[in-house]
């Protein structure tokens, strides 16, 4: 397909996008404010991993409509205009981003990275375009523009921070997608602003690039998340599992496994600025999906930090890790902690990524903790995909790798590896 056709495909979604929300935003923004938004979503046929969150679900309907109640006191306590997160959020507004350190030599060429219909059939994600250097940059450019458009009343106004946007509408485009493997049942649609979310409707004729390449990182991440977290489940001693997001940004990850009961607690940090947005949007997303307060396991707990400060990282992630209660008094509660890296290393200094790597073994280790680690990122001192520099990078930080599935990209990295034995 001529390169040239892909970005007019695009610029043909942006317009129709702006035609069709403009004389929708405004009025629905309001009923935002006001509470008066519905809250139903039309969701398939529930599976079994989804048998919890439907069963909840159901709760919030009313016998004799079927329709969805009020939001329950808490929710509704919280809605008044003057106490509103969302009236009290900051202009939109974009963080400075540092130089991508890692990612200076991107643009060289290394024949230890497989092609994207590799990693795409490994993983049942339907690979990217094949497009121009000229035209991703294009098409990137474009949709950069957008942003601030598609947030131009959004209550919530999250500051853009390392693409964190960007991500958050790619990753909705293919959570979106029923024949994805990534489908997530219009969780990452409900993080969106009102009015124009609706741009998702023409997500078939969106040219398959930059959310195909998110695509590959999210399933990845999703599938290995899962498989971890059954095996430790499904032994002879079954262990409650603790998924910790380094740097989740406006990732959904936290809430969909949640939703799927496949994690007992979650933690996310990131920075200040986002983490408070996010504490807006979560608030929006309640919302929109009220069940999410029936799951025993409670939302994400949101924690700031920046990573380049490795001593503050370290203080908050033993407080964290050793500050969950037992079950009772004569119980010992057995965690297994899962830690995700996903596209926020190449935003770090140089040195810190090794480090925090580093970091999580030895805070696991010292505290006979069991733990794995799962990423979708660039690891320092693995300049393309070779196999045996992963597995000396991981090692030499206390992790055995188990899975190398490296792709093009920034975020070129990807596997999962456990706690060596040391």
């Amino acid at each position: 397909m001529p390169s040239s056709f892909i970005v007019l495909r695009l610029s043909v979604c942006s317009l129709l996008l702006v035609a069709f929300c403009f004389s929708k935003t405004t009025h629905s923004f309001v009923l935002l404010q006001r509470g008066t938004i519905p809250t139903s979503i039309s969701i398939p046929t529930a599976t079994p991993q989804f048998e919890q969150r439907d069963k909840i679900r159901q709760g919030f309907k009313s016998s004799a409509t079927g329709r969805p109640q009020r939001l329950h006191t808490y929710l509704e306590a919280r809605d008044n205009a003057s106490k509103s997160p969302v009236n009290n959020a900051t202009a939109f507004k974009t963080i400075a981003q540092p130089k991508l350190i890692r990612g200076e030599q991107y643009k060289n060429e290394n024949s230890t990275l497989p092609s994207p219909e590799v990693i795409a059939a490994k993983l049942g994600v339907r690979p990217s375009k094949e497009a121009s250097k000229g035209t991703w940059q294009r098409a990137w450019k474009l949709h950069k523009r957008l942003i601030p458009l598609l947030h131009s009343t959004d209550g919530c106004k999250p500051p853009d921070s390392s693409l964190n946007l960007a991500c958050m509408w790619w990753k909705a485009l293919s959570g979106n997608d029923r024949s994805s493997p990534v489908y997530d049942k219009e969780l990452s649609y409900d993080l969106l602003p009102s009015g124009w979310r609706k741009i998702l409707r023409l997500r078939r004729f969106y040219p398959r690039l930059h959310h195909a390449n998110v695509e590959l990182r999210t399933a990845y991440l999703d599938g290995r998340v899962g498989e971890i977290a059954a095996q430790q489940q499904n032994g002879g001693n079954p262990k409650k599992i603790r998924l910790v997001c380094m740097g989740a940004g406006y990732d959904t990850r936290g809430v969909k496994m949640i939703e799927r009961t496949t994690v007992d607690r979650v933690i996310e940090l990131d920075l200040p600025e986002v983490v408070n947005a996010k504490e807006r949007l979560f608030w929006r997303l309640l919302k929109r999906r009220p069940w999410l307060k029936e799951f025993e396991c409670s939302m994400p707990t949101l924690v700031p930090s920046d990573f380049n400060d490795l001593l503050d990282v370290e203080q908050k992630l033993r407080a964290l890790l050793l500050g969950d209660e037992p079950d009772g008094p004569d119980e010992k509660a057995e965690w297994h902690t899962i830690f995700v890296f996903e596209g926020v290393m190449i935003y770090l200094n140089d040195g810190v990524p090794s480090s925090l790597l580093g970091l999580t073994s030895k805070i696991l280790r010292e505290n006979n903790l069991e733990g794995s680690i799962c990423f979708a990122d660039r690891l320092e001192n693995v300049p393309g995909g070779d196999y045996d520099a992963g597995v000396n990078e991981l090692k030499k930080n206390g992790w055995e790798l188990k899975d190398w599935s490296p792709k093009p990209g920034l975020a070129r990295h990807m596997g999962y590896a456990s706690l060596s034995l040391q």
